[in-house]
């Protein structure tokens, strides 16, 4: 997203029936505890799947079971409750999680899961009672009201910092049961990528501990944890964590080439955005021995850039899977377990003439799901020579495109990842101005509008989708996100609704709700609030994206609006964006639904990673970094922002 940057568990545990142990060491040791997130948990997600028994019923067991057996799965339950199914010290006979996950309920010895032996299906089934049942919510504090607020923290990161529009934080915590500070042996820590080109006073990529307002000293402001620059590469995507947190992955840009970077971190001495550690390369071959702090660079095959496609790590097999400007899908073997590498002939897989956004794979299909767009704002899709705007489906183990779309975007195209539901087999896309110039949209003229479409994992060539209109259109269009109660709708039908910000052609920005009934999404949507009066020649009405997490009986949804206007809550100034935070928990909008609160942010901002629920006084938060520079209140300068504020008061 090149011309974008101008702008600038588990609940597994009582419901998975485990056969298998994970396929690599990564995803067991990802079993201590820990919950990683970053910007891939939010495109890959999985409505409920149901109990063992619902899956027998219905002829699709091995599917859930490969569905309750992924990392991934598994993560996202742990995230989104607060403990594990049992009391401690309760074995729960029959169900397995991850292993490593036993009688305490958080952090139990090897082997203490009793696997069902799926051969003695139905007769011997358990009956696994349905996942948000058990559900132990905290009761913490009031129902927010629409306020002004300021962060808990704001701290500098150095001079035109910033993650970048579209780019998201990661988060790792070490459990869900409890916040760890500094002064714990593995503190709970969010890292950020500065967008910068690194050099010995300047991180390109660091990380905060001791989060917390509730931690000694966190009303302070946290500490840098570690801070690196990465060999003089400027890191401008989002990066994704090893399940143990132990280590990142990000691509990395140096003079017009992207790399992949696989790093492992240690807790900082002295270092600071503006003194980081500078990281030498370590031969890939010795990567997996190499002591904390170490990083190992490969180089792109081809040498292309890679301006808007994050990395996107598979558990499971340990391999990854990147796109790049010149329409390339790449994957690297190894990453985290074993000898870093990018796999040879028939990869990389041409895809697309035109630049990749960040592949999503769906491990029930095998298919790796992407989009293309346009790096070159003066021109459009249509315009081209080589058309952009299409969906396609990458098949993971051949490298065959085995699914392209009619064209969906004809101005900037797919700029945005897609959502992709693997239980129910559904991938949603993003598109600020659909349809092919010249042809008429879905609002029945040549006027284009924003669109959410939704296809099958695997559709076949040339297929259109279904697509729900979410206002007038011409910019670019950011991921919107699913309520609680679509993911916890009857398993493999979900019923629910999707939340973006539409209206990216001259109009001003709305959230709209777009309603998926027994997994078929409405053409129809539902207007609600305007969130910016941001028109600006048409262009600068972009649609951020949307992130959503239940917490304390409430289901809350975070946005972020870019410059020009801003609600009441907001100053609306032209200088200033504003993110802001909705109650959506009774499942309607309106155009009067107000904000619970709001915070202004210079020139809008990144995307937003969202805290678990832990109880600890500011434990739970949201985390982003304005698109431009503004005064860092608990650093006390001006510059780009690292951010932190509570959920129920953004």
């Amino acid at each position: 997203m090149q011309f974008l940057s101008r702008f600038a568990v588990i609940l597994a545990v009582g419901v998975a029936l485990t056969c298998a142990a994970p396929a690599s060491g990564q995803a067991a040791t990802g079993a201590k505890g820990g919950v990683a997130d970053d910007w891939s948990h939010h495109r890959l997600i999985f409505s409920n799947p149901g109990t063992a028994e619902d899956a027998v019923r219905n002829g699709w067991y091995g599917q859930w079971l490969k569905i309750v057996n992924d990392p991934r799965y598994q993560l996202q339950e742990r995230k989104r409750s607060y403990r594990p199914m049992g009391a401690p010290g309760t074995a729960w006979k029959g169900f397995g999680g991850l292993p490593g996950w036993g009688a305490d309920g958080e952090n139990g010895a090897p082997g203490a899961v009793d696997p069902v032996d799926p051969k003695h299906l139905p007769r011997g089934l358990v009956k696994a009672p349905s996942t948000r049942r058990w559900l132990l919510l905290f009761e913490r504090g009031r129902r927010p009201t629409s306020q002004r607020v300021h962060a808990d923290w704001s701290e500098n990161m150095g001079s035109g910092a910033t993650a970048g529009l579209g780019v998201y934080p990661a988060k790792f915590s070490f459990t869900t049961t409890s916040a760890n500070c500094a002064s714990a042996a593995t503190p709970d820590y969010v890292a950020y990528n500065t967008g910068l080109v690194g050099s010995s006073g300047q991180a390109s990529i660091m990380a905060y501990d001791n989060l917390y307002s509730g931690c000694a000293g966190g009303g302070a402001g946290p500490s840098v944890y570690w801070a690196y620059n990465t060999n003089g590469g400027a890191v401008t995507t989002s990066v994704v964590l090893a399940l143990d947190g132990s280590q990142l992955a990000f691509a990395q840009n140096t003079g017009g080439v992207a790399s992949l970077v696989a790093l492992k971190w240690a807790a900082s001495g002295s270092e600071s955005a503006g003194s980081p550690d500078s990281l030498s390369v370590t031969p890939a071959g010795s990567y997996l021995g190499c002591s904390a702090p170490c990083m190992t660079s490969l180089t792109f095959s081809g040498g292309a850039n890679d301006s808007g496609s994050a990395p996107f790590y598979d558990y499971s097999s340990d391999t990854l899977y990147v796109g790049d400007d010149s329409g390339k899908l790449h994957k690297f073997t190894g990453v985290f377990n074993g000898t870093p590498t990018e796999a040879g002939s028939p990869w990389p897989v041409t895809v697309s003439a035109a630049a990749l956004n960040g592949p999503v794979y769906d491990s029930g299909s095998g298919n790796i799901l992407v989009g293309d767009y346009l790096l070159n704002q003066g021109s459009t899709c249509a315009s081209v020579a080589n058309p952009c705007g299409y969906f396609y489906a990458v098949n993971a183990s051949s490298g065959a495109v085995v699914g392209t779309s009619h064209q969906l975007d004809y101005v900037f195209g797919i700029v945005e990842s897609p959502v992709v539901d693997s239980a129910a087999g559904m991938a949603y896309v993003f598109v600020g101005a659909d349809g092919e110039i010249g042809k008429p949209s879905a609002c029945g003229s040549e006027a284009p509008c924003s669109g959410v479409f939704q296809f099958p994992v695997n559709f076949a060539n040339g297929s259109s989708g279904t697509e729900a209109t979410v206002g007038p259109g011409y910019s670019f269009l950011l991921a919107g996100s699913f309520d609680e109660a679509y993911l916890t709708s009857a398993p493999g039908s979900p019923s629910g609704h999707m939340y973006v910000v539409g209206d990216t052609g001259a109009a001003n920005n709305t959230l709209y709700q777009v309603t998926i009934h027994s997994n078929v999404m409405n053409t129809a949507s539902t207007a609600g609030p305007v969130v910016s009066e941001n028109y600006f020649n048409g262009f600068m009405a972009a649609g951020l994206g949307v992130t959503e997490f239940e917490n304390s009986g409430h289901d809350y949804i975070f946005l972020s609006v870019l410059s020009y206007g801003a609600p009441a809550a907001c100053s609306s100034t032209l200088a200033n964006g504003c993110v802001m935070g909705f109650d959506v928990t009774s499942g309607s909008i309106s155009a009067s639904t107000a904000p619970t609160a709001a915070t202004t942010e210079a020139g809008g901002t990144s995307s937003i990673i969202i805290d678990n629920s832990a109880a600890l006084a500011g434990a739970s938060n949201i985390y982003f970094t304005p698109l431009a520079d503004q005064l860092c209140a608990t650093s006390g300068t001006i510059g780009g922002c690292a951010i932190q504020t509570l959920q129920s008061a953004p």
